[in-house]
């Protein structure tokens, strides 16, 4: 009978860190540095949102895992096959950049989608699995700090590399990319490594109960709240998501093409400082509202202030010429806002997941929030084209409306009795 003196020392600090720096890598080359890739390598606006929306729509099936994964005796291999085919996937991706067409780079994209998808659902639901509520807690520091250690090194660091590489060294846009995706590669292979070594010192859990998906679906959707969080999913960000997902595009495009003229390097500075970090305020600053206020009473402060920086892109994008100041400051409140907004959602949405299987009624809403997040990219692009940005940014300005409309509808679902 093993006793406490032979069970192995968890290297709990190891994998955290390196298992959630490791699944931020590929939302990060999805989300950040392949809209900047293809802008570079001269695809249209329309072509780049639309592969983006595939791609991540395909993120979207993590619900499907949850039958396999419930499954599966060891998590943590699981994981480790996931990660071992992304970066395998991101070497053949680094690959096909190379080739003369573009179809072998995108299976390689959709391919890292599928898995990367089993291996947020397997990897998530080992870390709630394995720990105990206090250790949860005492960690999830790290885990936000890997998460977006990895988003800053996959994203505005790739985008960086690559400008600094095509203008320093002279190489085509291509090749740029492919020496940047060569550091995405080692960075996901050292995080491998890394979790390989310490799932080694995790203990055997005891057997999971049989996850009754159709079970749980059913209750999912005969929740009287289904419709108002259903409502907010689709509509309390609306405009956000349409401004996001053309936001790089525009920011990138030359004056003369209605853009704001940025290089690959000045991008990946603005994006590091408003994006990254004004999101990350925003979730502080949301946090607090909705601690200070209960969610149902934060939706619409919160959803009402979220909108009100998006007047301020609009006014960047009739004033192409304004200074880098004015720029980075209206950015750095746009995200700072969207933060705070998408906190409250968040909130609202595990307040509506809670309870018994809490985490595939989670995992139903994160799909319908990927499918609300990308759906737009399938027409934003050709729609700012044909619109021009400044009417493109008017016409995500005025989806605010139904997004606040639906907000006073849905809110008292999530309001705390008296």
């Amino acid at each position: 009978m093993a006793t406490e003196a032979t069970q192995p020392v968890r290297r709990v600090w190891w994998w955290v860190f390196g298992g959630f720096l490791f699944q931020s890598i590929p939302a990060a080359v999805r989300d950040e540095a392949l809209p900047v890739a293809l802008k570079n390598l001269g695809r249209e606006d329309a072509e780049i949102t639309r592969w983006v929306a595939w791609l991540g729509l395909l993120v979207g099936i993590k619900i499907l895992w949850a039958p396999l994964v419930g499954q599966i005796a060891r998590p943590p291999r699981l994981v480790l096959g996931c990660q071992a085919a992304i970066v395998l996937l991101l070497l053949g991706l680094q690959v096909g950049l190379g080739l003369p067409e573009g179809p072998w780079a995108f299976l390689a994209l959709a391919l890292i989608s599928i898995a990367s998808a089993c291996h947020d659902f397997a990897l998530d639901g080992y870390y709630v699995a394995s720990l105990a509520e206090k250790p949860r807690a005492a960690y999830s520091g790290l885990l936000t700090f890997a998460s977006k250690t990895g988003q800053v090194l996959a994203g505005p660091g790739l985008i960086w590399l690559a400008g600094r590489w095509h203008h320093a060294a002279g190489t085509t846009w291509a090749a740029a990319w492919q020496q940047a995706l060569g550091v995405a590669v080692a960075l996901a292979a050292t995080c491998f490594i890394l979790n390989a070594y310490a799932f080694r010192h995790e203990p055997n859990l005891p057997p999971a109960p049989k996850v009754g998906l159709g079970q749980a679906l059913a209750e999912f959707f005969a929740d009287r709240r289904f419709l108002p969080v259903l409502g907010l999913i689709f509509c309390y960000r609306a405009s956000e998501v349409h401004l996001t997902r053309v936001l790089p595009l525009f920011s990138m495009a030359a004056p003369s093409a209605g853009g704001l003229g940025f290089d690959n390097e000045g991008f990946a500075v603005l994006r590091l400082f408003t994006a990254v970090g004004g999101l990350a305020l925003g979730g502080l600053l949301g946090a607090r509202v909705v601690a200070s206020l209960g969610v149902g009473r934060a939706l619409l402060p919160l959803g009402a202030a979220m909108h009100l920086p998006l007047l301020g892109i609009l006014w960047l994008a009739h004033h192409p010429d304004a200074s880098r100041l004015q720029v980075g400051l209206l950015y750095f409140g746009e995200y700072v806002a969207y933060g705070a907004g998408v906190c409250a959602l968040l909130l609202a949405m595990m307040k509506f997941a809670a309870g018994p299987q809490a985490a595939v009624r989670y995992a139903a809403l994160s799909t319908l929030a990927l499918v609300a997040n990308y759906l737009p990219g399938f027409w934003a692009g050709a729609l700012a084209a044909r619109l021009g940005y400044a009417d493109y940014f008017a016409f995500a300005l005025l989806l605010a409306l139904p997004g606040l409309a639906v907000t006073l509808w849905a809110r008292r679902h999530f309001e705390d009795p008296a």
